[in-house]
């Protein structure tokens, strides 16, 4: 009976200390897994904060650059981009000039001119990579009061893009046609093009110059508005030349140090603007997501942006026309000089 007593506490004893080891070990392992799990979570929050500093700063302004990298901003947003991008939205181009100068931004869509002046003015700090837009430029009227250059004698024209092409894409076929600014043809600039519409759409101004995709945007509120002269055609016409509006520059010592980001942003690039130009419902919802233009207002502008994606030979045969035009205009449009072939990057693929 007492041996029996023995055994059972002995058994007693083995099974406690079985559990127990048991406990251990599985305490053990659920450390286990959970510091594995906490190293994952650090390692992640160290790569997404390696990528953030590592993000390529890019700046688009509000109009066909921002409806033309609409697409390559929704796949950046779902991390499905070659780069990793850090967007911006503006809506002034002088302002981003300097920033790109600075390299507060890596790569910026600004106005052709406006890339040679400050390639000019830098010694060769800012460079271009592509052309993305090419003429959008209409003479909107009211009431069907400017139907041809003619009917612009003793007229008041709003316009904004004071110092940018548009301004000296608008002098030049005034003057072609024989018109003397101030005297014939008078001018009044906004900063902005939404300020234009805006002081057009509450009275008093009935011919306003206007790029897509303001122009689907002012004739959607207002059907009195319309189309009186496109500017574009009539620039192709005395220019004898295609006219590039905007393009995309690059810091260069950006693109010295990360060649292999440029290339992988023109490639995203490349394939944003085909899609929009091909998927234009689709591409009118991204648009609009990302705070560009209504939906509605892009679905009708796109087809009428000339949003392209020009690079290398075909960039610089687009530029050097355009700015020889402008040369003969006034030098100071394009920084004083015709800018070196230095100025032209040649991207991959």
């Amino acid at each position: 009976m007492k041996t029996k007593k023995i055994i059972a506490l002995m058994l007693a004893l083995a099974f406690i200390l079985t559990a127990f080891a048991a406990c251990s070990s599985n305490k053990t392992n659920e450390e286990s897994t959970t510091d594995e799990a906490l190293s994952e979570e650090v390692s992640a929050a160290e790569e997404v904060s390696e990528t953030s500093e590592d993000a390529v700063k890019v700046s688009f302004l509000k109009g066909p650059t921002g409806m033309g990298a609409a697409y390559m901003w929704t796949q950046s947003d779902n991390g499905e981009t070659m780069n990793n991008y850090s967007i911006t939205l503006d809506t002034d181009a002088t302002t981003v000039g300097p920033k790109l100068m600075t390299g507060e931004y890596d790569i910026a869509a600004i106005p052709t001119n406006l890339a040679a002046s400050l390639y000019q003015k830098s010694q060769g700090k800012v460079k271009v990579l592509a052309v993305n837009t090419l003429g959008v430029l209409y003479l909107v009227t009211k009431n069907n009061a400017v139907t041809s250059l003619d009917d612009l004698k003793g007229k008041t024209i709003l316009a904004s893009g004071e110092g940018t092409i548009a301004e000296y894409a608008l002098d030049f076929v005034l003057e072609k046609y024989g018109y003397e600014i101030g005297k014939d043809v008078n001018i009044e600039f906004t900063t902005e093009h939404s300020e234009s519409v805006a002081k057009a759409l509450a009275g008093g101004y009935d011919v306003l110059l206007l790029p897509e995709p303001f122009v689907s945007q002012i004739m959607a509120k207002d059907s009195s508005f319309t189309i009186g002269v496109n500017l574009t055609e009539a620039w192709e016409t005395y220019g004898d030349c295609t006219l590039t509006m905007g393009c995309i520059a690059v810091n260069t010592a950006f693109y010295e140090n990360h060649k292999e980001e440029v290339n992988n942003f023109i490639k995203d690039y490349s394939e944003s603007v085909k899609f929009v130009n091909e998927n234009i419902d689709e591409a009118a919802q991204m648009i609009e997501s990302h705070d560009i233009m209504a939906a509605a207002v892009a679905k009708n502008a796109i087809p009428n942006s000339n949003i392209v994606c020009y690079t290398n030979d075909e960039m610089k045969t687009a530029l050097t026309s355009c700015y020889t035009v402008l040369l003969d205009q006034n030098a100071k449009i394009i920084g004083g000089s015709m800018p070196a072939d230095d100025f032209y990057i040649y991207v991959e693929g």
